[in-house]
């Protein structure tokens, strides 16, 4: 009668396989006083295998399997690479919209000179406050 607490699991060794060859010489010349048992370190080997993989899809699903789980397609990567090129695109232009609408700010604020620094105060608070200048909105809207 077997104990309640100890599984068996069986292990078929092919000598004609070169990596089945391999295992069963490790096995049958281990060195015990390294290692405790033949046993124990065949649990450490799949451990350590089981451990560097993460846990990645070694066991089955109970529950409902996860839908596109798999492999991402060469289309669905084209779509993701556009998707982010036009996001890109669309960030540097607004980065750039930004850009010219505050070197007008800039030339005004130049050409006030040194007497105008009430003006140019000012003006810095008008630019701040109006952010969506529909003319450079328009130039913004031609290059995308």
């Amino acid at each position: 009668m077997g104990k309640s607490n100890i599984c068996y699991h069986n292990v078929r060794l092919n000598l004609d396989n070169e990596q089945h060859c391999r295992v069963h010489r490790i096995l049958a010349e281990l060195n015990t006083e390294i290692h405790k048992s033949v046993n124990q370190f065949i649990v450490d080997a799949v451990d350590f295998y089981i451990r560097s993989l993460n846990d990645e899809s070694l066991v089955k699903e109970t529950g409902e399997p996860k839908k596109n789980a798999g492999y991402i397609t060469r289309e669905d990567l084209d779509g993701i690479r556009s998707d982010l090129k036009n996001e890109v695109k669309n960030e540097i232009i607004m980065l750039l919209g930004a850009a010219l609408g505050a070197g007008t700010v800039r030339a005004v604020e130049g050409a006030t000179g040194r007497g105008g620094m009430e003006v140019k105060a000012a003006e810095k608070a008008d630019s701040r406050e109006e952010t969506d200048d529909p003319t450079m909105m328009e130039l913004v809207d031609s290059w995308g």
